[in-house]
């Protein structure tokens, strides 16, 4: 998948609500989102500004137009309207995901550390803030840290496909094929439709690296993370309000939807800086 898909994926579609103003909001989302994919980013904005304008506290509002602002190179803009959308929503994965890579392009990793490491903090029994925070370990460049909150997420979440696809994708860099073999088909077990997961399976299965490929591996408890064993150490969505595009991955995989998709909020990263963003569950 391109990085510009993955830049597309992230802006997130409504459901219709209730009275004239959510329909008229949405129906302005729905253009607004037309035009970012257009790279018109300006009427991009124009629209889910009106959108906002419509329904003040909706946070995926509020994150379109973030990420609208981000690429006009509004940056002081946009990150007061990512704060917007966590403080209308503090369950919201995808602004959270948008302001802590806006604070590491920035050179801010320590914001963008305490903004995740916070969200853990109110929230510790959800697996999306050790998702992000995977992420930005993985960004920053410490495997060990990825790997570790990753598993951390599958003990919160033993089925969540997402931790588990990324799980995986960090033991087969690791060149550990059959315990990337297992957690990808655990992640596909809880969610069947994840292409690049699939196809990342046939991969290892055509390489000839697990010894059984037809055994049934599905597990009902996380794997022990690397680090743990000895081996060399290797990075949305939101529960059920947010329905649209993907959570992060790691470096490539998938995690929400299979979601392969990205951030349209970031313009020139390389997929491994990129995680897809909110996927629906």
């Amino acid at each position: 998948m391109s990085l510009r898909a993955h830049f597309l994926a992230s802006l997130i579609p409504l459901t219709l609500g209730a009275g004239c103003n959510s329909f008229q909001g949405n129906l302005n989302n729905q253009a607004g989102m037309r035009y970012f994919q257009s790279g018109d980013f300006t009427a991009a904005k124009d629209e889910f500004q009106r959108a906002v304008a419509d329904q003040p506290h909706n946070a995926d509002y509020l994150h379109n137009l973030a990420s609208a602002l981000k690429r006009e190179g509004q940056i002081e803009e946009a990150e007061r309207v990512y704060q917007r959308a966590l403080a209308a929503n503090r369950s919201h994965q995808p602004s959270y995901h948008g302001l802590a890579a806006l604070y590491r392009e920035q050179g801010r990793g320590a914001d963008a550390r305490d903004l995740l490491v916070g969200w853990q903090g109110e929230q510790p029994y959800t697996p999306e803030p050790c998702i992000e925070l995977a992420w930005l370990e993985k960004e920053q460049g410490n495997l060990a840290g990825a790997e570790r909150y990753l598993a951390q997420a599958l003990r919160i979440r033993p089925n969540d496909h997402v931790a588990a696809a990324q799980l995986g994708q960090i033991y087969e860099e690791l060149n550990q094929p059959e315990r990337a073999y297992a957690l990808y088909k655990r992640s596909l077990y809880t969610r069947w439709y994840q292409p690049e997961v699939e196809a990342r399976l046939t991969r290892i299965e055509r390489r000839g690296s697990v010894e059984d490929p037809s055994s049934d591996t599905r597990i009902t408890g996380p794997l022990e993370p690397a680090w743990t064993t000895g081996a060399t150490p290797y990075p949305g969505g939101p529960g059920s309000t947010v329905r649209g595009p993907s959570p992060p991955t790691i470096g490539g995989l998938p995690p929400a939807a299979s979601n392969l998709g990205g951030d349209p909020a970031h313009s020139d990263e390389s997929e491994i800086a990129q995680p897809p963003l909110v996927a629906p569950r």
